[in-house]
């Protein structure tokens, strides 16, 4: 079956909506990196966000929740367009650019969401099918979905753990280790992000 991704190699997600709050806190994070100052709070707040972001690029999970879309040129020649960002909580529209260059939606009642799986998955009902798309503009197709853990202590505490390490490799004189960071990212990591399924 072919998937969206593997029709649409320019497939990219955006972040549209970001998180309100982070998998630490500034102060739990100062615990780690033995920080007793309050001189440094800006720049260790935009670190702990910094660290989060990469995390979260890494392992192809969003840690805490967001809003993003998927951009694609056209939809799948199948009846699958998955997601492949984790964990996937909700699908919010499917929105196209038709033939006329006009905006449309998608009907919802034309499709299910299976977002246990991984990847999450849109999935077209029986006797369905995709509508048509304006084939010379870019990015035709936008699904607008949320993704990532409701609370901080929901968060694997394996990524927490990434994001402290890869914090001490930048921060000041602290001692951090690559080696360890890359293992806690390969621990939680989505081995499965570029396979087809």
């Amino acid at each position: 079956m072919a998937t969206a991704e593997a029709k649409n190699l320019n497939a990219t997600y955006t972040v549209t909506v970001d998180p309100t709050a982070e998998p630490l806190t500034l102060n739990e994070l100062k615990d780690r990196l033995r920080v007793t100052t309050c001189d440094f709070d800006t720049e260790l707040g935009q670190m702990l966000t910094a660290a989060r972001k990469q995390v979260e690029y890494d392992t192809h999970t969003k840690l805490m929740t967001q809003t993003l879309t998927l951009n694609l040129d056209d939809f799948p020649s199948g009846d699958v367009i998955e997601l492949r960002q984790l964990p996937v909580t909700s699908v919010t529209s499917i929105a196209y650019i038709d033939e006329d260059v006009a905006s449309q939606t998608f009907s919802s009642a034309l499709y299910r969401t299976e977002l246990n799986g991984q990847p999450a998955r849109i999935v077209l009902l029986e006797d369905q099918s995709w509508e048509d798309v304006e084939p010379r503009y870019p990015a035709a197709v936008t699904v607008t979905f949320v993704a990532g853990y409701a609370t901080a202590a929901l968060v694997p505490v394996e990524a927490k753990l990434a994001i402290v390490e890869w914090c001490r490799m930048h921060w000041g004189d602290c001692d951090g280790d690559d080696k360890k960071y890359k293992n806690l990212i390969n621990s939680i990591a989505w081995s499965g992000y570029w396979k087809s399924v």
